[in-house]
């Protein structure tokens, strides 16, 4: 009984050395795939990795960045749906103009839903910027006085 336990074990680590060292083999494998792929693309260009870089990827829109906290509304951002919600308590999230948001900067324009629709409007208009210059001057485009009583509002007249 005692031999058939100790061929038996000694099987079990036969299996496990066997697997563990195909597992190396695996993983060493990968390690060259990988070298090579970065021999074969070429020394880094200067200038880091830029909108030019081949290798670098682009977004595909806005979901391809976090949910954020938006300074101006006090309420967080998701972006993927484009809509605002109350944040959760004892989350952080990032601000919505970091340029450390997303590996493609801060949120662009586009993205925050009461900007989008007036993107046209203030290129005819001439105002550029930043996301949060921009959105700031055609809140002021838009702008409009509220009612406290009734809560009716109206727009701001020159």
């Amino acid at each position: 009984m005692g031999s058939l336990l100790e061929h038996l074990r000694s099987y079990q680590t036969l299996k496990i050395m066997s697997a563990m060292s195909s597992l190396s083999v695996c993983v060493l494998f990968v390690c060259v795939q990988l070298a090579l792929s970065q021999v074969s693309r070429g020394p880094p260009r200067a200038g880091g990795s830029g909108a030019d870089d081949d290798g670098f990827p682009t977004p595909s829109g806005c979901c391809d960045w976090p949910s954020c906290f938006d300074e101006r509304t006090q309420l967080c951002l998701d972006t993927c749906l484009m809509a605002w919600s109350q944040c959760p308590k004892k989350l952080f999230l990032m601000t919505c103009y970091s340029e450390y948001m997303s590996p493609f900067g801060a949120l662009p324009l586009q993205c925050f839903p009461d900007a989008a629709p007036h993107m046209e409007e203030a290129e005819e208009l001439g105002i550029t910027g930043t996301a949060k210059e921009v959105r700031l001057a055609v809140h002021k485009l838009n702008g409009k006085h509220c009612h406290p009583k009734t809560g009716i509002c109206r727009p701001d007249e020159d």
